[in-house]
């Protein structure tokens, strides 16, 4: 098994045939999701980049990443963070070490980019994936907008990743607010 090689991809240099084999992948990782349909690549906001493994020329692998300040009680200016969504790795490389690769990788960008912290929502069964790439579960419930333009509060796991700061650095709260679509 030979590991991925990484791109990044920013999202207005997407043309046409990328969002459509994108949105192929993105099918294969998440075959129940009504917000991913034809070629459309995304499923609520459109990322700022796009982390993309790819195997053979396929693409095997993605991570989306739109960096945002998330509102957060107390705070005037809120909590920069690269906010990740769209995490997938095709069905038939799980098992393989594609995502703790892509975890590593996907550390590596936000650092680039001097980020204090990564942010994310998931599943309950998925948190110790995260986990293992250093992400560390967060009391705090998410504030977002649904692609049904409802503002909702996500109850789910939130997960945030060290980066240029430490967890003890992220705030004490019970909410944070994306104050806009999740990636």
């Amino acid at each position: 098994m030979s590991a991925p090689s990484w791109s990044l991809t920013w999202e207005d240099d997407l043309d046409t045939d990328g969002h459509a084999e994108l949105a192929a992948l993105l099918h294969r990782c998440f075959p129940r999701s009504r917000r991913l349909d034809g070629s459309r690549s995304w499923a609520s906001a459109r990322p700022e980049v796009r982390l993309v493994g790819r195997e053979d020329g396929r693409a095997v692998a993605h991570v989306a990443v739109l960096r945002r300040h998330l509102r957060v009680p107390g705070s005037e200016s809120g909590v920069l963070v690269g906010d990740v969504g769209l995490v997938g790795v095709d069905p038939d490389q799980q098992g393989r070490g594609t995502g703790r690769l892509m975890l590593a990788e996907l550390a590596r960008v936000l650092a680039g980019w001097a980020l204090p912290f990564g942010f994310l929502t998931t599943a309950d069964d998925l948190v110790g994936f995260y986990a293992g790439g250093g992400w560390v579960r967060v009391p705090a419930r998410t504030r977002m907008i649904e692609p049904d333009e409802r503002v909702e509060v996500y109850g789910g796991p939130s997960l945030v990743l060290p980066v240029r700061s430490t967890i003890a650095d992220w705030p004490d709260v019970q909410i944070v607010d994306r104050n806009g679509y999740e990636v």
